[in-house]
């Protein structure tokens, strides 16, 4: 067993001896300047003009900017795209932007900065007058549906002036039964004793009212009172009228012809409305109010605009006030 191992550990020194003697002379010759193995271009050395190594830099590289500002030449991107550059080389930088807004100012012949142009805003407001002058005709157009224009129009046929005629005369009617009626309640005791707290509800908070104690709580329960008292009275009239048919004939007789009357403005209005003339008035009117509303925007904006300009401007001029000299634009 023993000579075994010995034996086994004589052909390991051996093989270990054997691979340095075959690796010197690969290591001798990258030291000497000999062409690099394969282990060194891993490395990223190459051979140049077959002398020295050298190590490959990130101008070789592709993507890589070269060139940049320090040579006076315009850097390039990874495409070669140059960066804009002025007539002596430089490359150019864009302006920067005063922070205070001096820059927007217009100067003078003596150097102030003059006042805002109002000419914008002058242009809008006159165009915001124009756009409500024509939305006050489109308005004028489409108020023919209006109960006022249905009216006189209905008014020129036979049919609806019987009909407004015999509505009229339904309500005088119902109007006249009903009168004897309420002459007979007021007579009533019970009926006079509501009136009377009905009037001294009415008082008090009148009352409350010039005194100046007219806030909620102190007027709540007075309300309250009278209005318990305003519904006692009117179940008193509903149970009076009921017990009296000719108020209820008078009463339906009244409903019929306003419904008459209803029906026939609504087919009026109705056919009107379908009309080629009433679509064209509608679509005239949505326009004229696009219009205001467009104009509006825009008189809103060319005064913000005027205001803005007003107030860097009064910066200005205080800053020049408490400096003694010009600011000068770009700086902040």
């Amino acid at each position: 067993m023993s000579k075994t191992n010995t034996l086994l550990a004589l052909a390991v020194s051996m093989s270990v001896g054997l691979s340095l003697a075959l690796t010197a002379p690969a290591l001798a010759a990258d030291e000497d300047g000999a062409p690099k193995t394969k282990q060194n271009k891993d490395k990223g050395v190459e051979k140049v003009d077959g002398d020295k190594p050298t190590q490959k830099t990130g101008a070789d590289k592709p993507g890589t900017k070269v060139g940049g500002d320090k040579g006076g030449k315009p850097a390039e991107d990874g495409k070669g795209v140059k960066a804009p550059e002025d007539g002596k080389g430089n490359v150019k930088r864009p302006p920067q932007r005063d922070s205070r807004g001096y820059d927007r100012l217009r100067m003078g012949p003596n150097g102030q900065p003059m006042p805002a142009d109002r000419t914008r805003s002058v242009e809008a407001r006159r165009s915001l007058d124009e756009a409500k002058a024509d939305l006050t005709k489109a308005l004028g157009a489409t108020s023919g549906n209006s109960t006022a224009a249905v009216d006189n129009e209905l008014w020129k046929t036979d049919d609806y002036r019987d009909s407004m005629l015999g509505l009229r005369r339904a309500q005088a009617d119902y109007d006249a039964v009903r009168r004897p009626i309420f002459d007979a309640l007021r007579a009533d005791a019970y009926y006079k004793e509501l009136e009377k707290k009905q009037n001294a509800s009415q008082r008090v908070i009148s009352n409350l009212v010039l005194t100046g104690r007219g806030s909620f709580d102190w007027l709540f329960p007075h309300a309250m009172a009278a209005l318990e008292v305003r519904n006692r009275m009117t179940r008193e009239e509903i149970i009076a009228m009921a017990q009296a048919p000719e108020v209820e004939d008078a009463r339906q007789r009244m409903l019929m012809a306003a419904a008459k009357v209803r029906a026939m403005r609504s087919n009026y209005v109705a056919q009107s409305t379908n009309s080629d003339a009433a679509r064209t008035a509608k679509a005239d009117l949505d326009a004229a109010r696009d219009k205001v509303k467009e104009a509006q925007t825009e008189y809103n904006g060319a005064l913000t605009e005027e205001a803005e300009y007003e107030r860097i401007r009064q910066d200005y001029v205080a800053e020049l006030r408490r400096t003694g000299r010009a600011p000068i634009a770009g700086g902040n």
